[in-house]
């Protein structure tokens, strides 16, 4: 059945609004303009005095934002107030998303999609003026909002699959990239037999030893400063948290021979990624995903389950299975081959 034009007008004007809603979310965040709001109204202007905004500038976005069920605006009064979903976006609640909307990322570089179409680079040094890493490592705030953004993603999506891991009793588990450690946590407080070692780069490694320390695992959980290019820490079972989509085919090789290099026969590796469907579909969620790796790192990208069977057989692991975790996530299981 064909739509009337009007509606087809409409819809694609909602597509071009969003854009700008999505800004104006993540600037109030960033701001931290949510903190300052509850379930209470309060006057425009206090909001702004407590974050240094221009009061007319932050009417004008709370005001969209109230279309959008974020934010309860009352124009008689000039105050506002917080909905349930835009509850989520202050720093204190326990489903928090604050840091997804104001960490570094697909905001700051969409607007050079053009320029990654044209040359199928990612557009982050373009619109950054360098690759995001070296942007994040120069700036220490920015870094530790990305380091609680990834927590908060790991919490939705990496978290849940813990459970669908056949953890051995004991032995040592290294965790990757392993950031302020929630995910290597879950894991020990699943197998209380394992030990731990959290390997990441050594501007995060503050916030993981306080991390760890905070969640009474310091006797268990050791931290180490290293790079997921060099060999890792002997261990029973590698695991790998939403790293390999953020790499080039040939820079995932490296991360999982440097896993391998040290690793006895028979160690498991365990990776936690999204895998699209082997038909070239693809849900929503997971299109989405791929563009914004594709934007914000140079040849990264989402795989099926057999690009990443190819990327494992050349770093000398052999994939034994797939399981589909929460929407967005799998567990992928592999297996160091002897020799």
């Amino acid at each position: 059945m064909v739509r009337e034009p009007v509606a087809e007008i409409a819809g694609l004007f909602d597509v071009y609004q969003s854009g700008v809603v999505f800004h104006c979310l993540c600037a109030v965040t960033r701001l931290g303009v949510p903190d300052r709001l509850g379930e209470d109204p309060r006057p425009v202007s206090e909001v702004a005095a407590a974050v240094d905004a221009d009061v007319d500038a932050l009417r004008r976005v709370l005001r969209l934002l109230a279309g959008h069920q974020l934010v309860e605006f009352d124009p008689g009064t000039d105050r506002v107030s917080l909905t349930g979903r835009g509850m989520l976006l202050r720093r204190d609640h326990p489903l928090s998303l604050a840091a997804t909307f104001a960490t570094l990322g697909v905001s700051d570089v969409a607007h050079r999609t053009a320029d990654a179409l044209r040359t199928g680079r990612a557009a982050a040094p373009v619109a950054l003026g360098t690759d995001f890493w070296s942007f994040l490592a120069a700036r220490p705030d920015r870094q530790a909002v990305f380091s609680r953004a990834m927590a908060e993603q790991a919490r939705l999506l990496s978290l849940p699959c813990v459970d669908l891991v056949d953890w051995p009793a004991e032995g040592v588990v290294v965790d990757l990239g392993g950031g302020t450690g929630a995910l290597l946590a879950a894991v020990l407080d699943t197998a209380p037999g394992l030990r731990g070692v959290l390997v990441d780069q050594p501007q995060v490694l503050d916030r993981s030893r306080a991390a760890v320390a905070e969640r009474g695992l310091a006797d268990r959980c050791e931290v180490r400063a290293g790079d997921l290019f060099d060999p890792a820490p002997v261990g029973d079972v590698y695991v790998l948290s939403r790293v390999l989509h953020d790499w080039d085919d040939e820079a995932v090789v490296r991360i999982l021979s440097a896993a391998a290099a040290d690793a006895p026969a028979g160690a498991r590796l365990v990776v936690f990624e999204d895998v699209l469907p082997e038909d070239g579909s693809a849900s929503a969620a997971q299109a989405w995903a791929d563009i914004a790796m594709m934007l914000l790192y140079e040849g990264a990208r989402e795989r099926t389950a057999e690009q990443y069977r190819t990327l494992l057989d050349r770093a000398g692991w052999q994939l034994t299975e797939t399981v589909p975790g929460p929407p967005g996530m799998h567990v992928i299981d592999a297996v160091r081959r002897p020799g």
